[in-house]
């Protein structure tokens, strides 16, 4: 029944969603129907268009994971496009420190390694905050993914720039390295970050830490009651949120550009977050939601050119709308439980 509720919910949100956009679509002086044709046939109209979704919905896949488990722990991560940027970072060092010394079998698994541990500490620095100096990890997370955005800057301008180019972007990594696409656009990790929301979904509910993690996320309070170290778990669940963040920011350097280039992101840990919300802890819910998302990323680069009034910017603005009528529709229920 409860199943059967919340997808309920979810129709009703995407209705409520689609004549909101209508109606700015009409404001603008466009035609909503024209506009959802030019966004499908972009993003699904050739195989071609549907590698570029994929390719676009593994970062919000990995990312929408990390908010997730977090989530699950009563943890709020917006700091996941922070983390995949430090994770980005690390990987490019790593590729470009060692990569011309040690065989590529050694290096590739330890860069992937070094990058996740070095976004999960970047994590951990929010989530000890949080639990030595009460420290809520929204205000902590917000500040350092501007840290990392600044790190990134620096290291790129400073230290691996790429003297042969005057864009802002490392050296390339080794060609050893590089995975290559998978199918057209799509990289390595589409078919990982896929294995990794399986693998989040079924270790929070159905495993022994998975049920301390959803206890802590629940009632904080009446876990530590029950012999769960609350505290612990939550500063665990955060690391992990890190590291999988990590894992985004791997695909970029290793699956895609073979480099950091400046200002890769449109967003993907914040779009990540809305995706993570959308789906309410229900797995097939996330698939869909990230597809939507990465869909919109894809088909919004061709309405510049296919629609007369209506720019690419609408993709935020389906966003920004979509979390709008969640945030109504979950206050709504507050409201009557209350």
């Amino acid at each position: 029944m409860t199943s059967v509720k919340k997808y309920q919910e979810s129709f009703f949100l995407t209705i409520g969603t689609l004549a909101v956009l209508s109606a700015i679509v009409l404001g603008i002086g466009d035609s909503p129907i024209s506009v959802a044709s030019v966004l499908l046939n972009s993003a699904f109209g050739s195989l071609e268009n549907f590698s570029y979704t994929l390719f676009y919905s593994t970062p919000i896949l990995l990312t929408a994971c990390s908010v997730r488990l977090a989530l699950a722990a009563g943890l709020f991560n917006i700091g996941a496009e922070g983390q995949m940027l430090i994770g980005a970072l690390a990987s490019v060092a790593f590729g470009l420190w060692f990569g011309p010394t040690l065989p590529v079998f050694v290096v590739i698994p330890s860069a992937i390694v070094f990058a996740m541990a070095a976004a999960a500490f970047w994590a951990g620095i929010a989530g000890w905050l949080r639990v030595r100096h009460g420290i809520h990890e929204v205000i902590s997370t917000i500040l350092l993914n501007f840290v990392a955005l600044a790190l990134v800057n620096w290291s790129v301008l400073e230290i691996f720039k790429n003297p042969e180019n005057q864009s802002l972007e490392t050296t390339w990594i080794a060609e050893g390295l590089r995975f290559g696409p998978l199918w057209k656009h799509a990289t390595v990790f589409a078919p990982l970050a896929i294995g990794l929301a399986v693998l989040v979904h079924a270790v929070l509910t159905t495993t022994w830490f998975g049920l301390r993690v959803r206890s802590t996320g629940h009632n904080p309070r009446a876990s530590e009651l029950a012999g769960i170290a609350a505290t612990k778990i939550r500063l665990k669940s955060l690391l992990i949120a890190g590291a999988i963040a990590g894992l985004a920011g791997v695909n970029e350097v290793f699956g895609h550009a073979y480099r950091l280039i400046d200002g890769f992101s449109p967003g993907y840990g914040f779009i990540g977050l809305s995706v993570a919300l959308i789906a309410r802890g229900s797995l097939p819910m996330l698939i869909a939601a990230t597809l939507l998302f990465g869909a919109l990323q894809k088909g919004a680069l061709d309405l510049d050119l296919e629609t007369e009034r209506v720019t690419r910017d609408l993709a935020a603005v389906i966003q920004a709308v979509i979390l709008l009528v969640l945030a109504l529709q979950t206050r709504k229920k507050g409201g009557a439980s209350s």
